[in-house]
């Protein structure tokens, strides 16, 4: 990692901790713990990823995307390495109907060392983190938010740590493998990263740049270390809760004019399904007069071997246009669920560049969505390091009827994914948020990144995600060593 991007951030405000909810709104799914790519200044976030709310909120965790650079100008395993320490100083509350009260304020710290690699044809090298939280407030209801033992308890303990980031790495030219416990970024298993810590998962991954135009990235999970958790466990569905044993993927982006990307993803959640994935952004025009942006995004979910989560045979698409002009942007954006089916994705990533997944996911069978959002960039307007995003959105059509009856009785752990209060899941929803941000520019706390989060929830009585008001706030403080 280059001394630009020590402390780059993959963070996330969408949650994926219990099914049904995309916040974290809702009953726990019955087990313990069932269970965000850097934005520029000045640019459209549908330019710089597939997911806003991540785009907003960039510089919230040490983490561990890597810019990959060539072996042959490696300094040496000394040479090129670095420490750094992340402090975040987080604070949430939530009020969900029929649940309650939720609140929680943590102070956590990420103290990152990143080795270079040795020199030769093949480099060597490892990465090391420490993180460590202490409870400041919060209690019964705050989840994980605080900390979650293996019995499903622990919210009462004050403090705790473990190692974090840790694998061992190896480079060939402009390629780089990992094995251990690590973070990455892409369509399936972006982290979620909206608590005190960030989750980790353990695996092999592999990056290349060798080609100037076209990344590509691959890899298998086998284990995560969950938000508010201090161990492994296995992987599992965000909405359905089904627990898997190995998640393998791979894809690439190609970079096909200045202001254009494709990307192109495959995975396979062992026995559950088969994902696919891609999408198509492209720019034209300058923000001095109108910068337009357009992008799309297809999921399509196929079952995998034994099923566990029951027959799958979904696509879901999101399109969006957006343009921009100073500091000012207007993004509007549709979605569709094409399937008996909720669209899911991994537990305790976000898994999900749809447009419309904001605050929650508008992601029930056959459920559409549109979305008006507007960005106020600071770097246009004089106020270098300030954004501000306003959204609302609204979902109609939900109908989980053909997937409440194929598992009328069934006691799989999805079962009740399609019912709510007595009737099969449908109707509709909307919702509304606020996400202001502001990053020091220069001095001894240059990097200082301050975000809220606030938004407002109106779910109907049969749809899955409950009314709720939520708000956070964080802190994130890095420094540099060497």
């Amino acid at each position: 990692m280059n001394k630009t991007s020590i402390a780059v951030a993959v963070s996330c405000v969408l949650a994926a901790m219990q099914p049904a909810f995309a916040d974290d709104n809702g009953p726990q799914s019955g087990a313990p713990v069932a269970t965000p790519s850097v934005a520029a200044g000045g640019v459209s976030p549908a330019a710089e990823t597939k997911n806003a709310v991540v785009n907003a909120e960039d510089a919230q965790t040490a983490s561990q995307i890597v810019q990959v650079s060539s072996q042959a100008k490696s300094q040496g395993f000394i040479a090129d390495s670095h420490l750094s320490v992340l402090f975040r100083n987080y604070s949430d509350y939530a009020d969900v109907t029929g649940s309650a009260r939720r609140h929680a304020w943590v102070q956590s710290a990420m103290l990152n060392y990143e080795s270079g690699f040795t020199k030769g044809l093949i480099g060597f090298g490892i990465d090391a983190s420490l993180y460590a939280a202490l409870k400041l407030d919060g209690g019964t209801g705050a989840g994980n938010m605080v900390h979650v033992s293996k019995t499903g308890n622990g919210a009462n303990q004050l403090a705790w740590a473990y190692p974090g980031i840790f694998d061992v790495k190896a480079r060939i030219s402009e390629t780089v493998v990992r094995y251990g416990e690590q973070i990455v970024t892409n369509p399936f298993v972006e982290p979620h990263d909206n608590r005190a810590l960030p989750p980790t998962f353990r695996g092999i991954t592999m990056t290349s740049n060798e080609w100037s135009s076209l990344s590509l990235d691959a890899g298998s999970f086998d284990a995560v270390r969950a938000r508010g958790t201090d161990y492994l466990q296995k992987l599992s569905t965000s909405y359905g809760g089904t627990q898997f044993d190995r998640l393998t993927w791979f894809g690439g982006n190609w970079n096909f004019s200045e202001n254009g990307t494709a990307s192109l993803y495959a995975d396979q959640a062992q026995d559950v399904w088969k994902q696919y994935y891609g999408s198509v952004t492209d720019s034209i025009g300058s923000v001095n007069t109108i910068k337009w942006t357009g992008l799309a995004n297809l999921y399509a979910t196929r079952g995998d071997g034994e099923n566990r989560q029951g027959p799958i045979d979904s696509n879901a698409y999101s399109l969006s246009l957006s343009a921009q002009h100073g500091f000012s942007e207007v993004l509007v954006a549709y979605q569709k669920i094409l399937g008996n089916q909720f669209f899911d994705y991994v537990n305790q990533t976000n898994g999900v560049y749809l447009a419309n997944s904001m605050d929650v996911d508008y992601n029930a069978p056959h459920e559409q969505s549109l979305q008006l959002r507007y960005t106020f960039y600071g770097d246009q307007a004089g106020l270098p390091g300030f954004k501000a995003m306003l959204w609302a959105v609204t979902g109609w059509g939900a109908n989980a009827s053909a997937g409440a009856s194929e598992n009328a009785s069934s006691s799989a752990t999805y079962h009740d994914l399609y019912w709510k209060n007595g009737s099969y899941i449908q109707g509709r929803h909307h919702e509304i948020g606020f996400m202001p941000s502001y990053k020091v520019q220069s001095g001894r706390f240059k990097g200082t990144k301050v975000s809220l989060f606030a938004a407002w929830h109106v779910g109907s009585t049969y749809y899955s995600d409950t009314t709720s008001q939520e708000y956070r706030l964080t802190v994130n403080m890095p420094f540099k060593f060497f």
